[in-house]
């Protein structure tokens, strides 16, 4: 099966729902009339990023409309969008997982960084874990992030039709090497390792001084970059994925296979 996916490398307005919707719904529009199936955007896309004591202010519940407004139209494809989410008086970094039926899921990031330049852990409340969302699609784990750098983030659902990485990644130097270097070796892993085709969605902009890179990426089943967005650009990028060569990578290798097997057996 061939499914065409589309990553919007997105630029929010800071603390600006209501703009923010009415962009998400433009990009919407231009990724479904190029086909896609699956239109992922960035960590918190409906908000910006440094948001501070601003959050409770652009927090949205599962209940509100405007997820009807985001999902107009989609049917059986599938949406991906960033969101803080208000949850008994607790507030996620959130992605949320719609179809045409409504929200399918919800990921709340399990790791916020607390060091340096971020104070995620001052806002928000910790997710209480990983696990698979169940789409038209197949089943999709969402990583957010610093959820990324943490191995239950893929052990825990190591058999996962497709990865989703959807990150504000800022342009610093991370360990001896560029972030784009850095995030671009993170986001190949799940297709490294497991075989799964992977979304990488990175955002674009400045706030406060900081600058977003972009890059976004798909990666086929077998780590074949399938589309690569530029740097510093806000613009939606399509991939098709070939289920398929998923299928293909985890049966003609044996590393793949222990390594599924492995975290099968870990209990994922």
């Amino acid at each position: 099966m061939i499914l065409r996916a589309a990553v919007v490398q997105f630029k929010p307005a800071l603390a600006n729902v209501e703009e923010n919707i009415t962009r998400h719904r433009y990009f919407i529009r231009e990724a479904l009339e190029g086909g896609a199936n699956l239109i992922v955007f960035p960590e918190l896309s409906l908000t910006g990023y440094l948001l501070g004591w601003l959050v409770p202010q652009v927090s949205l519940k599962l209940e509100d409309g405007v997820w009807e407004d985001l999902t107009e139209g989609l049917g059986d494809r599938v949406l991906i969008v960033g969101a803080v989410i208000e949850e008994r008086d607790m507030f996620y970094n959130a992605m949320v997982v719609l179809s045409g039926e409504g929200i399918l899921g919800v990921h709340r990031k399990v790791y916020l960084p607390t060091y340096g330049m971020f104070d995620e852990g001052r806002y928000f409340t910790a997710g209480p874990g990983f696990e698979k969302i169940k789409t038209p699609l197949g089943d999709v784990a969402v990583m957010i992030c610093e959820d990324a750098w943490h191995m239950d983030a893929y052990l825990s659902r190591a058999d996962a039709d497709f990865f989703v990485l959807s990150a504000n990644n800022p342009l610093r130097v991370v360990q001896g090497g560029t972030a784009v270097e850095v995030w671009h070796r993170i986001a190949s892993l799940p297709s490294l390792y497991f075989g799964a085709p992977t979304l990488y969605a990175n955002r674009v902009g400045v706030e406060d001084g900081i600058v977003f890179f972009g890059g976004s990426r798909i990666y086929q089943g077998n780590g074949v970059l399938s589309a690569e967005a530029p740097l510093f650009e806000e613009t939606v990028i399509f991939g098709d994925i070939d289920t398929d060569l998923r299928r293909a990578a985890r049966y003609n290798s044996a590393t793949l296979r222990e390594h599924l097997n492995h975290a099968l057996r870990k209990g994922a």
